[in-house]
């Protein structure tokens, strides 16, 4: 059931709680005294931290006890297990875990790799789509050494990227792979790739032709002029463009369809105060930063509209619990207390 027993806590007397263990049997001594209460005798909204063991692989950890309570009866599941499973609600709105094969290295690994079984059938056998579960062989980094790309060594690589400056797109051609194929091999080999200006200057110098540098002069404008568009700086003030990894993941093909997803299945409307339409935000019920893993799951998105959502209007939920280390309790937390001032 994810709690340590036996287990003791040392607590101190208080005189808002004195009354609670006077009346399960503890011998008051004076407020501000150390004693020790079995964990199961703590008060609802007791703050002390107990120790928790994961149900599914034993790890232990500490958490208060009024954040335990709101498990889903009374389970934990640590980060890792959690990667390969998919958060369910009750009939009582509790939460509740299932396993999911896919997201499951070992299993998906064995699938893929060792039975050599087509990501099709795989897809089709855990009834999901293709391109998500090629998205978790990705992020798993699962890969199978394919006849072509077996012959193309680190040192051929390096080679033919940083000596011969030969482009991804021009050695994919010569091994008939992608590009896409070529860059995860420079990622595998820990090869660097050149930045946007560097490969603008061979390209000038190697491959010529005055119409040819025009163009892509004008090609590396635009793209500048975009990217402080989308950051809101000025031009003058570029340096170079935004690469940093959680920038990348908010501004993909991926992570919109995650929010179309998750304002199709709320109806466009905010779960907390039940506007809908309008500036709708979709929020991680797991945090962005931390449970990489879910960051395109649609079950761990909630749709909320700005007000309820963004940290600058008070009394938001970024505004009361912050924007870091956020938990699908707190938004639980937030939304009954929102429901209960409506009332």
């Amino acid at each position: 059931m994810g709690l340590i027993l036996p287990q003791q806590i040392e607590i101190k007397w208080h005189p808002n709680t004195k009354r609670h263990y006077i009346d399960l049997g503890y011998e008051f001594t004076r407020n501000g005294d150390f004693f020790c209460v079995n964990v199961q005798d703590l008060t609802k909204g007791s703050t002390y931290k107990i120790k928790i063991q994961c149900d599914y692989c034993g790890k232990t950890k500490e958490i208060p006890w009024k954040k335990f309570l709101k498990l889903s009866g009374n389970t934990y599941c640590c980060q890792e297990c959690l990667k390969h499973k998919k958060i369910e609600k009750d009939d009582n709105g509790n939460l509740y875990y299932v396993e999911i094969p896919y997201r499951n290295r070992s299993w998906l690994y064995n699938e893929y790799v060792i039975k050599n079984r087509f990501a099709e059938d795989i897809a089709k056998e855990c009834n999901i789509n293709v391109r998500t579960l090629r998205e978790w062989i990705s992020m798993l980094e699962i890969e199978k050494q394919s006849a072509k790309t077996k012959h193309i060594t680190k040192e051929i690589l390096t080679n033919l990227y940083t000596v011969q400056h030969k482009s991804t797109v021009e050695i994919g051609k010569m091994y008939g792979v992608s590009d896409g194929t070529v860059l995860n091999l420079m990622k595998k080999y820990n090869i660097p790739s050149f930045s946007n200006s560097e490969a603008y200057k061979i390209y000038l110098y190697e491959k010529g032709g005055l119409e040819k540098a025009r163009k892509s002069q004008s090609t590396m404008e635009n793209r500048i002029k975009s990217s402080c568009r989308q950051r809101g700086i000025n031009i003058e003030d570029f340096e170079e463009f935004s690469t940093t990894e959680q920038h990348m993941a908010r501004n993909n093909t991926y992570y919109k369809e995650w929010k179309r997803k998750i304002f199709e299945r709320d109806n466009y409307t905010c779960q907390c105060c039940g506007i809908r339409g309008g500036n709708l935000n979709a929020h991680h019920l797991y945090n962005f930063s931390e449970y990489k893993d879910l960051r395109y799951d649609i079950n761990n998105g909630i749709t909320l509209c700005e007000k309820c959502h963004l940290i600058n209007y008070p009394g938001s939920f970024h505004a009361i619990y912050g924007e870091r280390n956020n938990t699908p309790e707190q938004i639980y937390e937030f939304i009954n207390n929102n429901k209960e001032k409506i009332s």
